[in-house]
């Protein structure tokens, strides 16, 4: 009896760590929806990489676009980060991702164009 006690104790304690953790992913899941995009959303997945400060969300973006905008990932980002290219809230990409914050993804584009 001690032992179903126990197992019951252990599975109750290990459901609501994983509520937790679920209600937290929930959570941040909410914090992204404060952004909206407007415009030409095919090119949002770049703006919301600087958001997210996270340049593996960059870097997937860029090569998913070669072939559509540049005939290689170097020529994509050379497009997107140009005076005139994408822009973010009225700024260009590496302004955008300075505004942000964005160290992570500032230092990848400013290494790279």
């Amino acid at each position: 009896m001690k032992v179903s006690k126990t197992l019951t104790t252990l599975a109750s304690a290990t459901f609501l760590a994983g509520m937790a953790l679920v209600s937290a992913t929930a959570t941040a899941a909410m914090d992204d929806k404060q952004y909206r995009f407007v415009g030409d959303t095919q090119f949002s997945s770049f703006c919301k990489a600087v958001v997210m400060d996270d340049v593996g969300v960059l870097r997937t973006s860029v090569s998913r676009k070669v072939g559509l905008i540049g005939a290689s990932e170097r020529e994509v980002l050379r497009l997107i980060t140009a005076d005139n290219g994408l822009t973010c809230n009225g700024s260009s990409l590496i302004e955008f991702s300075l505004q942000r914050k964005a160290t992570s993804v500032y230092e990848y584009l400013s290494n790279r164009s």
